[in-house]
This record gives C-alpha cells, sequence and structure tokens, in this order.
C-alpha cells in the first residue's frame, strides 16, 4: 500500500513539472494582450532605438504591435508585430525563452480577459501624462485635448475611441457608479451639449485635459465640474 502511495505521489510531482516545462516550452513569442516585465523591457528598448514612442507599461497593445511592425520593417525580419526569436536575437540577442526568463510574462489578456484588470491598466497609464500641456485637438504627448487624451490612454490598452466627447458618449454603455478607468462625461463647457470627457480615477477623482491646468487630477466635487457633470460610461464590458 505504501510503495502504491509513493509510486503515484512521484507521479503527480512529475505530471506537475511537465505541465510547467511544457507551458513554458510553449511561450515563444510576445504578442498584444500579454502583460509583464518582458513587455515594458520591449517597449524600453524600441523606444530607445526611436520605433516606439509611448511611456513603457506592462501591456502589449496595439501600440507596441505597430512598433515592432516598424521595428521588422526596416530591419528586413518578417512582419508579425509579435516578439518572436528573430526579432529578440536582434534586438537583445538572446531567444525568447532566455528573455522571458530574465523577464517574466503575466496573464494574457486575450486567454483570461478581465474588464477590471483592463481599467485599472488605464488608470495607470492615464496618470503617466499628468502635466501634459492643453493644445486644442491634440492627440501626441506634445499636447492633449480632452478626448485627444482620453484616446491616446484607452489606445494604449489596445481599446479605439471614437475622436469627440459627444461621440465617446454615445458609444458608451451609460452606468451609475463608475469604476476606475470608466469615462465621465460634462457638459456645456465651450459649447452646448457633452463637450469634455475624463478618466474616473476613484475616490470621486477624474483626471482629463484642460485648458487651464492640461493633464490633471480633479475632484467631481469641483465646483465648476459639479455642475456640469452630465453622467459616466463604460467601453470596457
Amino acid at each position: 500500500m505504501k510503495r502504491q502511495l509513493v509510486i503515484a505521489l512521484v507521479c503527480i510531482i512529475s505530471m506537475i513539472f511537465f505541465t510547467k516545462e511544457s507551458q513554458a516550452a510553449t511561450t515563444n513569442e510576445l504578442k498584444k494582450g500579454m502583460t509583464g516585465k518582458a513587455v515594458m523591457q520591449l517597449q524600453i528598448k524600441l523606444k530607445e532605438q526611436r520605433y516606439y514612442t509611448g511611456n513603457p507599461t506592462e501591456y502589449f497593445g496595439s501600440d507596441v504591435e505597430t512598433a515592432l511592425k516598424k521595428y521588422q520593417t526596416t530591419k528586413k525580419l518578417k512582419v508579425t508585430g509579435t516578439l518572436n526569436d528573430q526579432t529578440s536575437m536582434m534586438l537583445f540577442g538572446k531567444s525568447v525563452a532566455s528573455f522571458i526568463k530574465q523577464y517574466p510574462i503575466g496573464k494574457t489578456a486575450t486567454a483570461a480577459y478581465d474588464p477590471y484588470s483592463k481599467k485599472e491598466q488605464v488608470t495607470t497609464i492615464a496618470k503617466q501624462y499628468t502635466g501634459v500641456p492643453y493644445k486644442f485637438g491634440g492627440t501626441t504627448t506634445k499636447g492633449f485635448d480632452c478626448s485627444g487624451y482620453v484616446g491616446y490612454v484607452y489606445n494604449k490598452v489596445g481599446t479605439t475611441l471614437p475622436r469627440t466627447a459627444a461621440s465617446m458618449y454615445t458609444a458608451s454603455s451609460i452606468i451609475k457608479k463608475p469604476v476606475p478607468g470608466d469615462l465621465v462625461f460634462f457638459k456645456n463647457t465651450y459649447k452646448k451639449g457633452i463637450s469634455h470627457v475624463g478618466i474616473f480615477m476613484g475616490d470621486n477623482n477624474f483626471i482629463s485635459a484642460t485648458s487651464s491646468k492640461g493633464v490633471a487630477v480633479v475632484s467631481l466635487s469641483n465646483s465648476y465640474w459639479k455642475d456640469k457633470f452630465a453622467g459616466s460610461g463604460s467601453v470596457i464590458n
């Protein structure tokens, strides 16, 4: 009986080890939807070589995919938009498996989608642009208007939004209680109707690009914004 138990225990341990090894072996590329320190290191390296212009995060979004394609095109590699062994050897001088061993990866958003996790990424990215100046019609880190800023942040997590605050309002699922990462809308600011949008940050605060402060966090209880609040919406479900 004891012999059978020992054999069974050895078999279980072997299966666990084999499963982990198999999972590690199948991770032979970094691609859109993946997260982790490896993704951030990839963004840093691409930024050093002027292929990536955003602030490095641990999320592999459409912007990273585009930057990789530009790099692969320039270096005459197979254009995939993923970090495969060929591209990894060119960028880091090591295979993807060796790179991931040094810089771990997290969960793949496409495999285990969690809207709250994605919204948390939105708030993390949004704060990185605090202080960027306001520019009417601006959609880059040289200067944002309100919808240009929100659209830029959401694009970082792979979500494309309409260009204006009013169209974002139309595209949103209107909700009564926003969670961090949801959108908040305001009316009758510089024109009638929905005319301003920001990102809810929790604790009754939101972040947006304004003509007076640029990108900054403000309370929804602020006398100016409180009177113009028009509701909140979600575009990540």
